[in-house]
């Protein structure tokens, strides 16, 4: 924290000892050397300290006591303790780099405890002003965001307002919003500021810190990391161990338990502090409000096109997705195709062993397809015992393949359940667009007629369809 008015006293009192430079360090913590606050000198150059005169700083600081290095008669270096309170412990020195300091041994442990002790109150009074500013500030930045969280009408707005928000109250460099599930006792990243490590749905695994944080929904606040030597896993997934600076976590609390968490990150120590704690509450407690009404309508919209058994898509986001990725196939050329997947002698299960059984199998099976796909695909349970795979920018030889695998992941694994070991076989139709079909409905009579070509021809086959 820059102190001007520190620096003015600093050289009156260089000029009046006839020194070369003045300066104010803090010796609080033992175990490093003591830092330099303020300083004035003659060349501009800031002091530093040897061996000799570190350890009359640390000796000042600890004993409360004024200490000097001399040269014969001559008088080099001097220190007096500024502050020893509140396990703050600030030393004043003065120093010469070439002619003695021109002040007698008498003089100079009269004037330089009171020389101390008026930078003791000045500085005092200049950090109490400089932290009130700081509060004026996050009071002003923190209504602000308030009034902009209410204009917000998407997770990603309301969270880049957050999380931009938290920076600017803190100085945090990487901050990221987390979605917490308090049943499942995971998450995963909702929002993260630019050039964050994590990117939203990035999971948040049990045993992390910021699980640690939403579990108990106690904040966690370390203002230098750097002590903690084997370091943080703070998010999960592929997240290796790693060393932070500071470190803050925020539980957000609503009506039915944590749903989330602001997490703030700071390479350099103390960015983060405690007193930041009590308007990152306020934030989050700002936030909690505006998310847990946008992802409730999430959750409901989510329920209202999965299927409830198997987690997979259900009929109606099909349908709107076959419709959106012929259409983005039309625009951006490239070819599209659609895996239609029959578990073969479903009826036979759920007679044989009855419809709970029958319900693991399809978990099952759709558990090993949604394995299999990649992100930007869609698995989706179309009726019954029917599902169907919508792969965009993929050809029908490529289609095949996967099915091929798929067909072969279902045989090879027998469904275990109830002490039952039940041996599954599914068939496969595929059908590619514009290649064999003209249109979006072409394209699914083409891969469900080839699905009823291959049960007809034996079942667990699969079978490329064309119009």
């Amino acid at each position: 924290m820059p102190l001007g008015p520190v620096a003015d006293i600093l050289a009156d009192i260089r000029e009046l000892m006839g020194a070369s430079y003045a300066a104010v360090w803090d010796a609080s913590d033992r175990a490093h050397v003591p830092t330099l606050l303020e300083f004035s000198a003659v060349d501009g150059v800031a002091p530093t300290l040897d061996s000799r005169t570190t350890g009359l700083v640390r000796q000042s600081a600890e004993q409360g006591v004024g200490a000097m290095c001399t040269d014969a008669d001559t008088i080099r270096f001097a220190a007096t303790p500024v502050s020893v309170a509140d396990g703050e412990r600030t030393v004043l020195t003065i120093g010469s780099r070439q002619a003695p300091i021109a002040m007698t041994r008498d003089r100079l442990r009269h004037w330089l405890p009171r020389f101390a002790s008026r930078i003791e109150r000045l500085r005092t009074l200049v950090i109490s002003r400089a932290a009130h500013e700081r509060h004026e500030r996050s009071a002003d930045l923190v209504l602000f965001t308030a009034t902009q969280l209410q204009e917000q009408r998407s997770v990603e707005e309301l969270g880049e307002v957050l999380c931009t928000a938290a920076a600017q109250l803190t100085g945090a460099r990487r901050v990221a919003l987390v979605r917490w599930h308090a049943l499942d006792a995971k998450g995963e990243i909702a929002y993260a500021t630019r050039g964050h490590m994590v990117t939203p749905e990035w999971p948040v695994d049990r045993g992390s810190e910021v699980a640690k944080a939403c579990e108990s929904d106690r904040m966690t606040m370390i203002e230098d990391a750097t002590q903690r030597g084997d370091g943080f896993v703070v998010y999960g997934g592929t997240e290796m161990k790693r060393t932070l600076a500071s470190l803050a976590i925020v539980p957000m609390r609503a009506q039915e338990g944590v749903i989330g968490a602001l997490v703030l990150e700071s390479d350099p120590p103390s960015h983060i502090v405690e007193s930041d704690a009590k308007n990152l509450r306020l934030l989050a407690l700002l936030g909690t409000a505006a998310l847990e009404t946008l992802w409730e309508i999430e959750e409901i919209n989510r329920r209202a096109r999965t299927d409830a058994l198997t987690g997979l898509a259900n009929r109606q986001q099909f349908e709107e997705r076959l419709t959106r990725i012929v259409m983005e196939t039309n625009r951006f050329g490239g070819s599209c195709a659609l895996i239609v997947i029959d578990i073969d002698r479903f009826k036979h299960v759920n007679d044989t062993f009855g419809h709970q059984v029958g319900d693991e199998v399809l978990k099952e099976v759709s558990r090993v397809l949604q394995n299999a796909v990649r992100t930007v695909d869609l698995c989706a349970r179309y009726g019954g015992e029917e599902m169907a795979l919508l792969l965009p920018q993929t050809d029908l030889a490529g289609a095949g393949l996967l099915a091929e695998r798929l067909r072969r992941a279902v045989c090879d694994e027998p469904v275990r359940v109830k002490g039952h070991e039940i041996p599954i076989t599914i068939s496969l139709g595929v059908a590619a667009y514009p290649e064999g079909s003209s249109s979006r409905d072409e394209l699914f009579a083409a891969a469900d007629r080839a699905l009823y070509s291959a049960k007809r021809a034996g079942r667990n086959k699969v079978i490329a369809g064309s119009v």
